[in-house]
Order: C-alpha cells, then structure tokens, then sequence
C-alpha cells in the first residue's frame, strides 16, 4: 500500500496541513473563548469584544481549513483507491488462462470491488483521520500544560487508557474481517454462477430453490458482517465508558482547583472545552486503530495478489512463425496415471490447413490448449520451427484462437472487430461482406452497440463476428475450436467453405461436424479417436 501513499502524496501532504492548522485554530479559541468569559465577569466591555473577534476568527479559520482538510483527504483516498483498482484488474489480467480457470469469478470481483472499497474506507481514509485526531491530541495536551500541569497529566492519563483496547483484540478483530471477506467472495461466486446459468433458471422454473439457496448464502455473509461489527461495537463501547469516567475525574479535578482559587471561570471553561476536544479525538483513535488492526492482512493479500507473477514461464514471447509446429510423442492427462494424449505425433506447416477431428473427450481441444501454453506436457515435446515451445512464455503473438462459445464484449461493433486497434473501414466491411454480414458493412452498423455478449445478435451472426475478428488480426496461425457448433446446417455450410479459403497461414480447426466432402479438401485431417 505504501507505493499508492507515495503516489499520491501531494493530497497527503495537503490534508494534513489543512488539519495542522484547523487544530491549532480549535485549540486557540478554547483560550478565547475562557478570556472572552473572564473580561466579561471583570467587566472589560472592550477587551471581551476584541476577543470575541478573535474567536469568531478562529472558528471561521478552523471551519475553512478543516474544509480543505476533507477535500484533500478525500482526493488521497480516491487517488488511491484508483490506483489500486486499476491494479487489481491488471492483475486479473496477468493470469493466464488455466490460473484464471480455477479461480472463481465472484472472488476476482470480490477483490475488485467490495475489497478495494473496503480498504479505502478502512485503509485510506483512516491514515488521514489517524493523523488528524493525533495532532489534535497534541495540540490539546500542549495547551493543558499551559493552562495546568495537573490537569494535563490527569487528563492524558485516564483518556489515554481506551487505546490499549484495539490491541488486546487485535487477533479476533483480524480473524473477524477475514471470515467476512471470505464469505463475501464465495457468495459472489455463486450469484455470479446463478446469472450465468440465467435460463436454466427461468426453463426449469426454479427460482424458488434459487432464492432460498441465496437467502442461505446472504445470511452467511451477513452473520460474518454481524461478528466483525459486533467486535467494533464492544469494543467502542469500552473505549467510550472508560472516557466518560475519566471525563468526570477531569472534569472534579478542575472544579476542585477553582474552589481552591487557582482557577478562574474562564480556566474552568477552557479546561472543560480542552477535555471535550480530547475525549472525542481518543475515542475516535481508538475506532481508527481498530480499524487499522482489523484490515491490515486484507491489505497484506491484495499486495500479494496484485505482486504474482503472470505464470507460463520466464521466456519471450513466440511472435512468429514461419515453417512448422511439430508434436513429437507428446503424452499429457489433467490426472496423474490417466493420460489424455498418448505418445501424440503431428506436424502442421506453415500455409496448410489441417483438421482435428475425433469423438468428445478425445483430447482435441487439450491438444490446442498446449500449443497455447496453458498446461506443460508431461512427456515428448512440442516445437516451433524447431525451438521447444517451453522457451517461450507465450505463444498469443503468433496465434489467433476463436472457441466455440462466441465472446463479444458491450461495446460497438468496430471495437469488437479491431479490439481496439487502428484497421481501415474499408477492410472491416469487406471482411464483413466475406462472412456473408453485408448487413453490418456500413459506417452506421459499425457505430452500433452489440449489448453484453452479443444478445441483440443471432446465434450464427455471434459466430461470424468472431471469425471475422480473428480474421483482421492477421496471426501466422488460425485455431477455430469447434467453429460448426450450433449451427444450422445453411451457415455450417458457408463457414466451411469460407474456412477453406483462407490462404496465407497455418489453419488448425478442430471439429467432429466436418462434412466428409469438405474434410477431405483439408491438408491432413487428425482423428484422435483413432490415437493410441
């Protein structure tokens, strides 16, 4: 957390010289306001005047700069919380594909948001306060020993005592937050995993089951939520008893000196507003440190996870290649003693097209996903124009893969096509028009929204896009993963014959829907049903 402080810390620096000078203001008009009571009791009419500006001064002065205090407070706190939002989705971003599998979407979201919130609301906005209420602590005690030795040491005495509570429940407190987050991240992930599976709700009817199993999972989290503040609240409640009891110590011990005629009303009056400038700020330390305690190993797990590493290795990036792919005795199963490839041999050179094609589970996809580098094999190799691919963390700069399932994001239909790069409208409408998309090969239809996940398009018109996609970004090698799937058999038709003239690059398609006439126009077809 410290590089987000050090990134922004102008704001920092700024709030806590608006509060340096909005305390020593609030101290300054407890000393006017007793000289304003003393001179008036003597009857000074002018002098009470003249320190009656002085205090209207000062509280317009302590008022303003305490303003600014907050504005610049609040600019660390949402500088940081930028900053570290931004982090936690680079992060995501870092992962590669299979860490990314086996960790469940609530909890990614749950680090981004519910996470990030909270450790700005308990981590950033808390190092200010922290500081606030610890100069007006020393503010306050300075000027009590200026106005009575003895008074200053009683008072810094017993409302000093609260503080050491926060510490004696330091553990249940860290313990508590955990438990809350944890349960926050698993309750995401299931209503992340219910609106994925939207229709199946609706088509079953089960939204009763759904509901109940969610009131189940929100009372998780909210019994957590309950625990974490219930702990807060016992422990404010000591903090706050123990400070009233030594504000009635004080407040005797300054009615005693002024019956013993060493202090005047006006000292009183000054002594009781310095106590209540005191109480509320100890309080308040008190809630800050628990605060601090409670979420500093949520603060250690979010540095951790934003500080891992990408994963695939230390190589460089593949960017191109230029005469083969080779597979040579690659064997690889997810489980131990159960191998999915067995002693795998194939070659794919670059400019032909080939076809891998065998029954569901034969591992046709797994062989794609070890090309892309998401798994290791456990025996053989595979090389790129001779060179292991192990030396190469990645391979996405020289592949293109597009999966059966067609991913569009919110967003017009230009970017989907470019995803985000700089290609000329001439060549996306004409790509358009290949695919058999003229309806969307014009300015207009480019501008226009594709909602979430392409839900305003039809099923085969998803399945172009995406082709149409991997097409424009022009990589030595095409992967299409089941690219017939759920298709008519009109569209199935034009995909492969348009699949079929692509020239100019390494084509891997991997399907069992082929139909024999056109499989047989492909280069080399693999049939891994018929492997090992």
């Amino acid at each position: 957390m410290k590089k987000y402080l050090r990134a922004n810390r102008a704001h920092y620096a700024g709030a806590l010289v608006f509060v340096l000078i909005s305390t020593a203001l609030a101290v300054a008009l407890q000393f006017f306001k007793g000289d304003v009571l003393d001179r008036a009791i003597a009857g000074e009419a002018a002098a009470a005047a003249q320190y009656a500006l002085l205090l209207i001064g000062s509280i317009l002065g302590e008022v303003l700069f305490y303003y600014g205090y907050r504005r610049m407070s609040d600019r660390f706190a949402v500088g940081c919380l930028k900053m570290l939002k931004r982090d936690i989705f680079a992060g995501i971003l870092r992962l590669d594909w299979a860490a990314y599998q086996t960790r469940q979407q609530g909890a990614l979201v749950a680090k981004y948001s519910a996470e990030a919130d909270t450790i700005r609301a308990r981590w950033f906005q808390m190092l200010p306060l922290f500081w606030e209420i610890v100069l007006k602590i020393v503010f306050v005690s300075a000027a009590l020993f200026v106005l009575d030795w003895r008074i200053a040491l009683i008072t810094i005495l017993l409302l000093t005592t609260p503080l050491y509570v926060p510490k004696l429940i330091e553990k249940r407190l860290q313990r508590a937050t955990d438990a809350y987050f944890r349960a926050v991240e698993d309750d995401l992930a299931r209503v992340n995993d219910w609106l994925r599976g939207f229709e199946i709700i609706k088509n079953y009817s089960v939204e009763r089951q759904i509901l109940a199993r969610f009131d189940r999972s929100n009372g998780q989290v909210m019994d957590r939520l309950r625990q974490d503040t219930a702990l807060g609240a016992a422990a404010q409640l000591i903090t706050t008893l123990i400070s009233y009891l030594s504000y009635f110590v004080v407040l005797a011990a300054a009615a005693w000196l002024v019956l013993a005629g060493e202090f005047s009303a006006g000292d009183f009056f000054v002594a009781i507003g310095m106590i209540d400038q005191l109480s509320y700020p100890l309080i308040s330390l008190a809630e800050t440190i628990r605060q601090l305690v409670a979420i500093r190993p949520t603060c250690a797990a979010m540095e951790r996870f934003i500080g891992q590493s990408a994963g695939g290795g230390a190589g460089r990036p593949l960017l191109r290649v230029e005469k083969a792919i080779r597979y040579e005795h690659v064997t690889f199963g997810y489980t131990a003693g159960r191998p999915l490839l067995r002693r795998f041999d194939f070659t794919a050179e670059m400019g032909k097209k080939y076809l891998i094609k065998g029954p569901s589970g034969c591992g046709k996809t797994t062989a794609v996903d070890l090309l892309l580098r998401y798994y290791d094999v456990t025996a053989g190799r595979i090389t790129v124009d001779g060179v292991p691919l192990e030396e190469y963390d990645t391979t996405y700069g020289a592949i293109t893969v597009v999966r059966q399932e067609a991913v569009l994001f919110r967003d017009t239909l230009r970017n989907n096509l470019t995803m985000y790069r700089d290609i000329d409208d001439g060549r996306l409408m004409e790509t358009l028009r290949s695919l058999g998309l003229g309806r969307f090969a014009g300015g207009k239809a480019l501008d226009g929204l594709i909602t979430e996940n392409g839900a305003n398009l039809s099923g085969g018109e998803k399945k172009r896009i995406c082709l149409a996609r991997a097409l424009l970004r022009d990589t030595d090698v095409l992967i299409l993963d089941e690219p017939l799937a759920n298709l008519d058999e009109e569209t199935a038709g034009k995909i492969e014959q348009l699949l079929l003239s692509i020239d100019g690059r390494l084509l891997l398609v991997v399907s069992h829907q082929f139909t024999p006439e056109r499989a047989a126009a492909f280069d080399g077809v693999v049939d891994l049903g018929q492997e090992g």
